[in-house]
């Protein structure tokens, strides 16, 4: 073959070769987009699914958990842990509302395993999860223990102003697996509501563009169920609540009556009552007239709920009439309950409308079961131990059973 010949058969040999190669870039960038729109129909359907769960979750905790839960297991969106950080109403603080994931890489895989062979449904997981949130898992507790400032330099913050998630930093004593996360502020009308962040801490396996992006659209309606959360627990509390003093009123001190009486029956642990009655209202409202009455109550309210402590809710029973329910106090402890309510009324006066009040209150406390079996017969008890300290002369402390 002469050197013409030869060139043309090279040539024809690079064509040829250029060719395949042009082809087999096509079928990858075939099987490529094959297996995005797979990615990509598998987490719309994900999408539909979390916001299902979510539109079901009207109040916060519950929306929480839907929105992690949707975040992570095999199940969800994958990711090994998933946490929640929502903005105080000022913007200046982000405080730690939940988090989802296991302990360790041995936990990871019992879950990841079990998850595989049982392919439960992303609901019953978290009908699951929710169930056990009191029970607080490690990351959770972890998670809400933390309290942020929304203008510091931590990668939670910073992705809350806005900035992109760094790789590296500050990963909050080795909470966050930053190589790995992801992280996207929940947007809402009111504005930026708080920020979700996810990472792969057993895999460290980095996320793909598509979870990214996915990732990301989950965020987004996880702003707006949040915010529409927030607005049904708004609303709910209004509703349980005195609009003078605050406090939750007395159909909602029924309804909690109840429900502590039968948790108290259930686990065998006390359950107190204390009833406060403000001495001598009716002489302020004849002296003073019923303005200053009213700042008078709201100052009480607010100084009655000053002196309760982690588990005593107070409440206003009617009138110039309060009360605390304590589950887990018996006899002599709400009757320490009933003291320190009224030691405070009486340590200090009260400053209204530049008035200077000397007030004092009178108290009845009871407890089941050793007062009582039911919970009307535990507001009788309460009620006649606190007529017995007006009749005994004011501003003290009366058991039921004593006298």
């Amino acid at each position: 073959m002469g050197e013409e010949g030869s060139e043309r058969a090279s040539g024809r040999g690079r064509e040829g070769a250029s060719a395949g190669d042009e082809r087999a870039a096509l079928e990858a960038e075939v099987r490529r987009l094959r297996d995005e729109n797979r990615a990509l129909s598998k987490a719309v359907r994900l999408l539909h699914r979390v916001a299902r769960l979510v539109r079901a979750s009207s109040e916060r905790d519950a929306t929480v958990y839907a929105i992690l839960t949707g975040t992570t297991a095999g199940v969800g969106l994958g990711f090994n842990r998933a946490m929640l950080f929502e903005a105080a109403r000022d913007g200046r603080t982000l405080h730690g509302v939940g988090g989802v994931g296991p302990r360790d890489r041995a936990e990871a895989d019992r879950v990841w395993r079990s998850i595989r062979e049982e392919a439960p449904e992303l609901e019953h997981l978290y009908e699951i999860g929710l169930a056990k949130r009191d029970e607080e898992a490690p990351l959770d507790r972890r998670v809400r223990e933390l309290s942020l400032d929304a203008g510091g330099d931590d990668p939670i913050a910073r992705v809350f102003r806005g900035e992109a998630l760094a790789g590296a930093g500050d990963d909050l004593g080795g909470l966050l697996h930053l190589p790995t996360a992801v992280a996207a502020p929940l947007r809402g009308e009111e504005g930026v509501l708080g920020v979700l962040y996810a990472d792969n801490r057993f895999t460290e396996q980095a996320p793909d563009p598509v979870t990214r992006m996915v990732f990301s659209l989950v965020a987004d309606h996880a702003g707006r169920a949040l915010e529409s959360a927030r607005r049904f627990e708004r609303l709910a509390e209004r509703a349980r609540t005195d609009a003078l003093t605050g406090l939750p009123h007395h159909g909602a001190l029924m309804k909690a009556l109840a429900d502590a009486v039968e948790a108290a029956k259930a686990s065998g642990e006390p359950l107190g009552l204390v009833m406060i009655d403000l001495d001598d209202f009716k002489g302020v409202n004849d002296t003073h007239g019923h303005p200053v009455g009213d700042a008078l109550l709201a100052a009480f309210a607010r100084r009655i709920r000053e002196v309760t402590r982690r588990g005593e809710e107070p409440f206003r029973y009617g009138g110039e009439e309060f009360a605390v329910l304590a589950p887990g106090a018996g006899p002599a402890a709400i009757a320490a309950v009933g003291e320190r309510v009224r030691a405070a009324i009486a340590e200090a006066p009260f400053e209204l409308e530049g008035l200077r009040l000397e007030v004092r209150c009178s108290v009845g406390v009871a407890a089941l079961p050793a007062d009582a079996r039911e919970a009307g017969a535990l507001v009788e008890a309460a009620d006649a131990a606190l007529y017995r300290a007006k009749r005994g002369g004011k501003n003290r402390v009366e058991r039921a059973g004593e006298g």
